[in-house]
């Protein structure tokens, strides 16, 4: 019996999607999902490849991940939502992982997420990974990238994900937080490293820490999207 919905939000991954459900089907057995693609507008094959190995594929009426996972939340049928990127890998034992520490642990997290690593073996990538995974471990709100981890129930108690164009964890996770903790377990969600490198690393991991700062400031996610 499926107990778990994984909604990805997608834009132009055909490079991405077919491998990205193919390992998640591949140990079914053991946990079954309803794997949910809300596409946000591609331009290549990205809804066609979908179309033949998700439950669901979903044409959101407009772009931004927000608004596409909240569509794919209202759409899900199972208990539990996990929130993946179309380029992220859930850790070999994550079906185990949920089973033990989530759907039968007798005091579930509010939430949770998998620690981040990225598919390089670059220093500089690594040490990326490392203040990510120290900053969400010290501040309890993962990055999308990490998948958040919600049951159906908390999700929509807290309202969703709001409809903003950046910084969506930031909103709705700490809504999560007052109906309890937020579990990060330590293994880790690998994604790609391949959006750092076209907009160059360095430039990349510094404006991102730019725009949280600005966040925390009160600089609203409408005037952050537009620098970003």
């Amino acid at each position: 019996m499926r107990k778990v919905s994984i909604i990805m939000p997608v834009k132009n991954e055909e490079n991405f999607i077919l491998s990205s459900i193919k390992r998640l089907r591949d140990n079914e057995p053991l946990l079954p999902a309803e794997i949910i693609v809300v596409d946000g507008g591609s331009q290549d094959r990205t809804v066609e490849l979908a179309q033949k190995s998700a439950d669901q594929v979903i044409l959101s009426s407009k772009g931004g991940r927000s608004f596409q996972m909240h569509l794919g939340a209202q759409q899900a049928k199972e208990d539990v939502l996990i929130f993946l990127h179309a380029d992220s890998k859930l850790p070999p034992n994550w079906q185990n992982i949920l089973i033990r520490f989530f759907i039968e642990n007798h005091h579930p997290p509010a939430a949770a997420a998998f620690s981040l690593a990225f598919d390089s073996d670059r220093l500089f990538f690594q040490t990326i990974a490392a203040m990510a995974n120290w900053r969400s471990k010290f501040t309890k709100i993962p990055h999308g990238d990490q998948a958040l981890i919600v049951s159906k129930d908390n999700y929509f108690r807290c309202g969703g994900f709001p409809d903003v164009p950046l910084m969506e964890e930031y909103i709705f996770v700490p809504r999560l937080r007052r109906l309890g903790r937020i579990d990060i377990y330590p293994e880790t969600v690998t994604t790609s490293a391949r959006k750092y490198i076209a907009k160059g690393p360095l430039k990349n991991a510094l404006k991102n820490s730019l725009l949280i700062f600005l966040f925390f400031m009160g600089v609203s996610p409408k005037q952050l999207a537009k620098w970003y």
